[in-house]
Formats: structure tokens, sequence, C-alpha cells
């Protein structure tokens, strides 16, 4: 599912050779940063989602290690309009396997990363119209009071509709979207109505190779901030046929032993054996499950920061915000027959510190959604939830249990439903910084084969994670 990033080396060596924040000309001009964090947690309580007692794998995930070291440089180069930057990371990280793992997985690896190469070309006036074209790898961002929950627009899936708090590798202050494709962004009336314009590369979950386009649009003035936008996930399709999988997990069908008036509607691959092996069994398809939709975003902040002293507070206090979504619009059988399931609201709040610290952002999350379980989304590429039905043994056989329509019944999950994260961050000096982060969310961590878990480890809102990050850099 993830994948190694990387660039040529001798591109990056010729970058880094330039002087960091240097003029070499009257045209060029030249930036370099240097960034390197120390991440320090457990989970505090969790559950494992591979856990089975039977086999010796214990389902309890508290205390698990979180550490986390990373390096990080990018080169800027600039000239005129048109500025380019390309980096080079390395993260070392502690693969989580669910006690499953064989030794190799149990020790520190080492990943490197791309965190950005892309071009990007200027134009336009600040003071009125002014925009820029941005193409490659690099991190978009539309909301920027998220620092964990929300971002919903591109990090969340659309069928089924999973969220992402974290990618399993960086763990702190990822509510950004790691994109891959180009990007247009166009500010009007001196940046208070902001336009993003995206086309976007699916790298991560398959169909790979898909592109998404989308729009952001975010209208800020003293006192406030609205934001919407849509992505129509999946719909420029590199290979249309894989969008409506054929797997008989993946088909809807009404089933029906016609002499016998029984009939079964669900997925193809459990109709009971009493039907199907009926002779005057017969069989419909009503339809498949999609990986193409549509997500739409809403948002709103409200500012209160000047009401603050001016000697007291920083940018963000006091600002109130939420975030909204639908992560489908169309609705389809069994998974995906109600909107309100499909539908995360996040809110949150800046608190002030009075320069205590630099920021400290409380944020909240309900999402109804029945289901959690994104395995047969991530293992087998089918746009499903892999979702538990009510069964019944007869004459040693199991068969799902069917409501009085003839409709399987399939069992929800709404312990999860409310998350919560705490952020904080203090400026030490121009070089280092200290943060920390307690959540509940949607941590999913990535084992030695960098497959992330197919449910959160922390499923609950009792269960919880901490990180605390010594960071260091040079601009």
């Amino acid at each position: 599912m993830m994948h190694s990033r990387l660039i040529p080396l001798g591109l990056f060596a010729a970058f880094s050779a330039l002087p960091g924040s240097a003029q070499t000309s009257d045209s060029i001009r030249t930036k370099l940063t240097v960034r390197s964090f120390i991440d320090y947690g457990h989970i505090v309580n969790g559950s494992n989602p591979t856990g089975n007692a039977n086999a010796g794998v214990s389902k309890d995930a508290s205390m698990l290690p979180l550490n986390r070291t990373n390096f990080l440089a990018i080169q800027e180069i600039a000239a005129g309009d048109f500025d380019v930057a390309a980096g080079l990371s390395g993260l070392i990280w502690w693969p989580y396997g669910g006690g499953v793992t064989d030794a190799s997985e149990r020790v520190m690896n080492v990943k490197p990363m791309v965190p950005v190469a892309r071009v990007r070309w200027r134009f336009g006036e600040p003071a009125s119209t002014s925009g820029a074209l941005l193409a490659g790898t690099f991190g978009h961002k539309y909301n920027p009071d998220a620092k964990n929950l929300g971002e919903y627009l591109y990090r969340s899936g659309t069928y089924p509709g999973f969220l992402m708090t974290t990618e399993g590798w960086l763990l702190m202050n990822r509510a950004n979207h790691y994109s891959h494709g180009a990007l247009l962004t166009v500010s009007q009336f001196g940046g208070a109505l902001r336009h993003n314009l995206s086309l976007f590369m699916e790298t991560n979950y398959f169909p790979i190779g898909d592109f998404s386009p989308g729009y952001d649009v975010s209208f800020t003035r003293k006192w406030f901030e609205l934001g919407g936008g849509a992505v129509l996930n999946h719909y420029l399709a590199l290979r249309p046929s894989k969008l409506e999988p054929k797997d008989a997990q993946n088909t809807y069908v009404h089933a029906r032993d016609t002499a016998q008036g029984r009939d079964y509607y669900g997925p193809g691959d459990l109709v009971p054996s009493e039907i199907s092996g009926s002779p005057d069994f017969t069989q419909e398809v009503l339809g498949r499950w999609t990986h193409k939709g549509v997500k739409v975003m809403g948002r709103a902040a409200l500012n209160l920061n000047s009401l603050l002293p001016a000697d007291k507070r920083n940018p963000e206090d006091l600002r109130f915000f939420a975030e909204v979504a639908l992560l489908g619009v169309k609705n389809h059988p069994l998974y995906y027959e109600k909107r309100a399931e499909r539908m995360p609201v996040m809110f949150g709040v800046h608190v002030p510190t009075f320069r205590l610290l630099d920021v400290l952002t409380l944020q909240g999350e309900y999402y109804a959604s029945p289901f959690n379980d994104n395995s047969l989304f991530t293992s087998a590429s089918l746009p499903i939830w892999a979702a538990e039905f009510e069964t019944v043994d007869s004459n040693f056989v199991t068969y799902p249990v069917l409501d009085s329509d003839g409709k399987v019944i399939v069992k929800e999950n709404h312990r999860d439903d409310w998350k919560w994260s705490v952020y904080a961050r203090k400026t030490v000096n121009r070089v280092i910084s200290v943060h920390a982060q307690a959540a509940s969310d949607h941590i999913r961590l990535t084992d030695g084969k960098f497959n992330a878990s197919s449910v959160p480890l922390t499923g609950t809102p009792k269960e919880w994670y901490y990180l605390l990050r010594l960071e260091f850099a040079l601009r």
C-alpha cells in the first residue's frame, strides 16, 4: 500500500551544495532548510486488530512504543516567477505487526522519503489577483485550523469512507495531504478569496494511477473564515474496468427460491445454500459497489483573536472552527444506505495561553459510520467495508441471518464514533521547538511490509496515545 519515494541523489547533492539562504545573483535565489526531530510516545490504551487469544496474540496494544526519528533537507531555487524545491528525508521507525511479525520486523527500520519535489510558477499582483501553479509532489492544506483531525476532502476514502489522521509514518501534526499532481491557486481581493483547483493522482491505494479533480475555496475576513469544496474521486480512471470489481463479494444480488418463496438480498458470496441449491433458484445482479464517488466539504471559523490583549496573544488564539464532509454523495445498498453515516464532523478551538505556548489546539470529531475495517479495500481492492454479518448454524452449515424482507443483517459498531485530539507547540529559540500531542484518533500503524493496520488502534474514546517531540530546524 505504501511505497518508498526517491529522487535522483545527484540532483539532491547538487542542490545541497548551494549555500542556504544565499543570493547567487540578481535573479537567482536559493534557500536550504534542514530539519530533524525525535518523537517519543506510547499507545497508553489501545486494541490490537490482529489479536487472537487462541493463537497467543494479545488483543491489548497498550504501551506500544511510537518512537520516531526523522531528518529532512529541502533545497529551493527561485528565478523570477519560477521556483523549484526538492528534498530528501530519512525516517527511523519501529514497525507494528500486531504481534505476528517475524524477528526481522521487530527492530527499528529506516525509510527514505521525498517530502517535496515540485516546480512552481507565480503570477499576478498580490494586492489584487495573484496565483501559483504547482506540479510534482508537495503538501496541500486547505484548513489552517486542523492540526490532527479534519482535512476530510483529501484525507479520506469515498467507498469505503475511511478516515486518516496519519499515514502510518509521521504521527504528529499531519493534517495535510501528501499530493502528487498539479494545483492551481488563485487569490483575489488581496487574498480574501482563495481558489484551489487540484488534479491529484492516487498513489497509495488501488486503483493506483487514477486522477481525482478537486476544488476548494475559502473566504477570509477579520472575524470569520468560510470554506468549501468537492473532489470527484477516481473520475479520471486509468483503468475504468477496475472501478467496479466483479468479485462475488462486490456484487449485490437478489436470489430467490421460487418454489418456497424465499428471498435473499446481499453480497453474491453469501447466498445461503438452501436457496442456491434449490432447483427453482434464480439470481439477479442488482448492482456493484464502486470506487468512483463525489466528496463534498464545508468549514467555518470564528476568529475572536482581536479581543485578547495585543501583547498576550498568538495569531491562532481564541479561534473556534468546524468542518463537515459527505464521503460519497450517492447512496449504495447495504454499506452506504444513509448519508448521515458518511458525514464526519470535526470541531475545535485554539485555546489562549497568553504566550506560554505558541499554540494549544483542542479538537473533537463525530463520525457515525457503523463500520471501520478497511481490510477488503486495502488487500483485495474492493470498494466495501469488511463487515460482520449475523449468522446462524443449521445442520453444521452457517447461514446469514435475514430480516423479514430477505435482506442480510449487518453487525454495526458505534463504539468508535467519537474522537479527540490535543496538540501543543512551544518555540524555544530560532532552532529548537517542542511539540506534544495526545489523541484518540484514526491512528493506523505500519508493519515491516508497509501494510497499515486495517482498523485504528484507538477504537474508543478511552483508548489513546501520547507523543512528545523535540525538533531542530535551520532555515
